[in-house]
């Protein structure tokens, strides 16, 4: 759904989407804020997106530091003309950023690893989380009725730690809302891309 709504974007749309980052443990009351940053997905198709593509078989032959790279980003956009890639990462509510502790994983470190060894090999390479300004995951829940509020929130402070990139899914709704895709979605978008007040 997101690669499909990314490429009508780029076919339709004037304006990129903004970037926004968490800034959740400094500003608690009002987590996130816009960057200056935008991102513009000019010329995407589905012949240089790949959606859940082990990163590995992008490159073929061509790279040796992402041979053991067992990594499935959610979107992949690469442009082999200007040597480009775009790691999207999909979150909806309720599932993490970060991986299931019992499996030993840490998706945070798992794809700044992975941006790093693709710039090692001459590419520019942007990694953006594409998730809702109300998400939350699974440190939110309640264990027996009552909320541990130290381990709230973890993703969005996590993403302040490292600065990541956000793209929201209320401004990717609110681009479609009224466009000729938006039936493919839900009768009515708008209702999907509300966003808070203060912002």
């Amino acid at each position: 759904m997101a690669q499909l709504a990314l490429i009508y974007l780029s076919k339709n749309a004037k304006d990129g989407l903004s970037v926004y980052h968490s800034q959740i443990v400094k500003k608690p009351e009002r987590w996130f804020a816009k960057s200056d940053l935008t991102l513009t997905p000019e010329g995407w198709s589905a012949d240089n997106t790949t959606v859940e593509g082990n990163i590995k078989y992008l490159f073929g032959d061509e790279t040796t530091s992402l041979e053991n790279a067992e990594v499935y980003p959610d979107i992949v956009y690469k442009n082999n003309r200007k040597k480009e890639i775009v790691l999207i990462i999909v979150r909806t509510i309720g599932r993490t950023l970060r991986g299931r502790k019992k499996e030993g994983r840490d998706n945070f470190d798992k794809y700044n690893k992975l941006v790093e060894n693709i710039r090692k090999e001459g590419w520019k390479c942007e990694l953006y989380y594409l998730m809702s300004y109300g998400h939350e995951d699974e440190g939110n829940q309640c264990e027996k009725g009552k909320i541990d509020e130290s381990k709230r929130f973890q993703d969005w402070k996590r993403l302040e730690k490292i600065g990541g990139k956000v793209l929201l899914w209320e401004e990717l709704f609110s681009s479609l809302a009224g466009s000729e895709l938006e039936k493919y979605f839900c009768n009515d978008l708008n209702k999907y891309a509300l966003m808070p007040e203060w912002l």
